[in-house]
C-alpha cells in the first residue's frame, strides 16, 4: 500500500514523481517512517504491561493465595481469617484506583478476573465462614500425603517441607478448637474418617519415606514432627466428638442474597443475556434465584425425557435406570480397579491425538491412576481428576480413585464397585484426564499471566462437562466401544442428569427450598446412585460455598454458545474455523470466567484476521 499526502492522487503517478525527484523521495520516506513509528508506538502502548498492576497481582498471589517462598504460613487463627478479608478489601481498593485506560488488553482482562476473585473472597469471608463450622478446614492431609507418596522433587526437599507442614498442623488444630463455634453433626462424622485416615498415613506411609531421607538430623526432626502431629490429631478427634457438640447448632445454608451475589461477582454470569437464554432455554434472570432453582428443574426434566427416549430404543421393556443397573452388575474386581482406569487414562491421550481435538505439545506428559490415600476415603465416592501443583514444571499426574475400604460391609463394597464400572469409567475418563482436567492444568502451568497460572474459575469444570457430554459420546470420535455405544450414552445422560440435579440441590439446600432428605431422595431414587454415594455427593454441595457445585452447569451452556459464536466470528472475518482451533484458543487463554474468555478470544481473532 502506498502512502500519499493528498486525496484522489494516482498512486502510480505519485510513485513516478518520487522516483524522479530525490527531495520527494526523501520526503516520502520520512513520512512513511513517521507513520510506521506512530503505529508501532500505538501498538506498544496497547501491549506494554503496566508494572503497577503486575505488582498488585504478585501481592495478591503472595498475600492472599500464599504463593511463593515469601509467603507467611497460614495458621488459620480467627485473626488470620479476618486479616485476609481486610487484605482483600485493601487490594480491591488499590485495584479500583488503577486507570484501566493505561492497561494492556490482557491486563484489563486480568483486572476484571482479579476483581471477581477479591469481591467473592470478601463475600465468602464475611457471609459464609466455613472455618467456624467445618473441622476438615484445618487438616492439611492432601499436602502431606502428596509430599510423602507422589511428589517428584528430591526426598530431602520434601522432608524439610513436611516438617513445616506438620508443625503448622499442630498450630492449626489448636486454633480450630478456639474457632469452631457451630456444630454440624454430619461434618463431624466425615471429619472422623478424614482424621483417622490422616493418622494412618503418618503411621504407615511416612516412616518408610523418612528412611529415605539422607540427612539424619532432618530425618529425626521429621519423625518427631510426625509424632506430634499424630498426638494433635488424636486430641482434635476427641474435641470434635466431645466438646464441639455442646456448641451452637450450625447451618450450612448461605441464603439467597449471598447466593445471587456470588453468581454475579464470582462468575460474572450475565443476568439476562438473550443468547444465553436461548441456548439454555432459560427464563429472564434464570441464573439468579428464584428463577435459577426452577431452571434447574426444567433442565433436569429435559434430560430425563432424553433418557426415557434413549432407553426405549434400547429395550422398550425396561426403564433407563434398569438398563444402567443391569450393565453395572458386570463391574471390575477390586484388584483391577486402578489398572483398568490407568489404561483408560492413557488411552484418552491417544484418543485426543487420533481425533485431532486439541494440540498436546509435549511428549513427556502422562496421566495414570492411583488409589486415594486413607485420609481421603470419605471425600468422594468415585474420585477426582489428576493434577500437578500450580506452577509446577512436572507433567506427570495421577487420576485418583476411591478404593474399596477393607472395613466396609460387603454390600457397601459391592455397591461402590458397581458405580465404578466400565460404563462410568468411559463416560468420565476424558473429563478427568485428556482433554479434561489434566490437560487443562498442563496448559495452565505454561501461561505467561501469573494470575491465570494460580487461579481458574467455574469454567474449568464447565469445560469438562462440554468434553463429557459433547465430544466423548460422539460416535465419529470412537471413544465408546462400538458394541456399548448405546448403553454408555445412557450412562452419559445419567451423568448429565446428575449435574442438572446439582443446580436443584445447590440452590435448594443453600436457600431452604429443599431439605437434606429431599436431596437424598432425588440423588438415590431418581438419579439412581446408591445411598452412600448420594450422601457423599450432597455433602460435597453443602460443605462448599453455595454456587460452587452448580455454576459449572450454567458454564456448559456458555461454552456451547461460545463455540457457535466462534464459527460465526470466523465467517465474519472471512476465515474457516475449526473445532481444534477453537479448543486450542480456549486452552491458551486459560479458564477464566467465560465472558472474559469470549472477549479475549474475539479480540485475538480481530487482531489476527480483522480488516483495518
Amino acid at each position: 500500500m502506498s502512502v500519499g499526502f493528498g486525496t484522489g492522487t494516482d498512486a502510480r503517478a505519485d510513485n513516478k514523481n518520487v522516483k524522479g525527484d530525490p527531495f520527494m523521495r526523501l520526503s516520502k520516506l520520512f513520512a512513511t517512517l513517521i507513520v510506521v513509528a506512530l503505529a508501532a508506538t500505538q501498538a506498544g502502548a496497547r501491549e506494554r504491561l503496566d508494572p503497577g498492576f503486575e505488582k498488585l497481582v504478585d501481592r495478591y498471589l503472595t498475600e492472599i493465595r500464599g504463593v511463593g517462598v515469601q509467603r507467611e504460613p497460614d495458621t488459620m487463627s480467627a485473626e488470620s481469617f479476618a486479616a485476609k478479608v481486610e487484605k482483600s478489601r485493601e487490594l480491591l481498593a488499590e485495584l479500583e484506583a488503577i486507570d484501566r485506560d493505561e492497561l494492556a488488553f490482557v491486563q484489563d482482562i486480568d483486572w476484571r478476573f482479579l476483581k471477581s476473585l477479591l469481591e467473592s473472597r470478601i463475600i465468602e469471608g464475611e457471609d459464609v465462614q466455613r472455618w467456624r463450622q467445618d473441622p476438615r478446614t484445618y487438616l492439611n492431609n492432601r499436602d502431606v500425603a502428596f509430599k510423602v507418596i507422589a511428589d517428584p522433587r528430591p526426598v530431602n526437599t520434601r522432608a524439610a517441607e513436611l516438617v513445616d507442614d506438620l508443625e503448622l498442623l499442630v498450630v492449626r488444630l489448636e486454633n480450630a478448637e478456639r474457632n469452631l463455634d457451630q456444630h454440624i453433626p454430619r461434618w463431624v462424622e466425615l471429619s472422623n474418617v478424614f482424621i483417622d485416615g490422616f493418622m494412618v498415613v503418618l503411621e504407615n506411609e511416612l516412616p518408610p519415606f523418612a528412611e529415605r531421607v539422607s540427612d539424619t538430623g532432618l530425618r529425626a526432626r521429621l519423625m518427631g514432627a510426625s509424632r506430634d502431629g499424630i498426638a494433635a490429631l488424636g486430641d482434635y478427634r476427641r474435641f470434635i466428638n466431645e466438646e464441639l457438640p455442646n456448641r451452637a447448632d450450625g447451618d450450612y445454608a448461605i441464603g439467597e442474597e449471598t447466593f445471587n451475589a456470588l453468581m454475579e461477582k464470582k462468575y460474572l454470569l450475565p443476568d439476562d443475556s438473550i443468547h444465553l437464554r436461548r441456548i439454555a432455554r432459560g427464563a429472564p434472570g434464570f441464573n439468579r434465584l428464584p428463577a435459577y432453582h426452577d431452571w434447574g428443574w426444567k433442565q433436569f426434566n429435559i434430560v430425563l425425557q432424553h433418557l426415557e427416549v434413549k432407553a426405549n430404543r434400547i429395550d422398550p421393556e425396561r426403564s433407563w435406570l434398569e438398563i444402567i443397573k443391569a450393565e453395572k452388575e458386570d463391574h471390575f474386581f477390586a484388584e483391577q480397579l486402578v489398572y483398568k482406569h490407568l489404561e483408560a487414562s492413557r488411552a484418552s491421550r491417544q484418543w485426543v491425538i487420533d481425533n485431532d481435538l486439541v494440540t498436546i505439545p509435549w511428549d513427556d506428559d502422562d496421566g495414570i491412576m492411583q488409589a486415594a490415600d486413607p485420609s481421603l476415603w470419605a471425600s468422594q465416592w468415585w474420585g477426582w481428576g489428576p493434577s500437578v501443583p500450580n506452577g509446577s514444571e512436572y507433567r506427570k499426574a495421577a487420576w485418583t480413585v476411591i478404593p474399596v475400604s477393607p472395613d466396609w460391609p460387603e454390600d457397601v463394597a459391592e455397591s461402590n464397585l458397581s458405580e465404578k464400572d466400565a460404563s462410568f469409567m468411559y463416560v468420565i475418563a476424558t473429563h478427568e484426564v485428556y482433554p479434561g482436567h489434566l490437560l487443562q492444568r498442563l496448559y495452565q502451568n505454561t501461561l505467561d499471566r501469573p494470575l491465570r497460572v494460580y487461579e481458574s474459575s467455574y469454567s474449568n469444570q464447565a469445560w469438562c462437562y462440554y468434553v463429557e457430554w459433547e465430544l466423548t459420546p460422539d460416535p465419529k470420535y470412537g471413544w465408546y466401544p462400538e458394541d456399548k455405544q448405546d448403553v454408555y450414552e445412557l450412562e452419559m445422560l445419567r451423568a448429565k442428569l446428575w449435574r442438572m440435579g446439582r443446580v436443584i440441590i445447590d440452590s435448594g439446600l443453600h436457600t431452604g427450598r429443599m431439605s437434606y432428605d429431599e436431596a437424598l431422595d432425588l440423588e438415590s431414587n431418581t438419579i439412581g446412585f446408591v445411598r452412600r454415594g448420594a450422601q457423599i455427593n450432597i455433602d460435597g454441595i453443602t460443605s462448599r460455598v453455595g454456587t460452587t457445585m452448580s455454576a459449572p452447569t450454567v458454564g456448559y451452556f456458555q461454552w456451547m454458545l461460545l463455540r457457535e459464536d466462534y464459527f460465526q466470528k470466523m465467517r465474519e472475518l472471512d476465515q474457516k474455523g475449526s473445532l481444534k482451533d477453537f479448543h486450542d484458543r480456549v486452552y491458551k487463554i486459560g479458564f477464566l470466567p467465560i465472558v472474559l474468555v469470549r472477549e479475549e478470544m474475539f479480540h485475538d481473532l480481530e487482531e489476527e484476521f480483522g480488516k483495518r
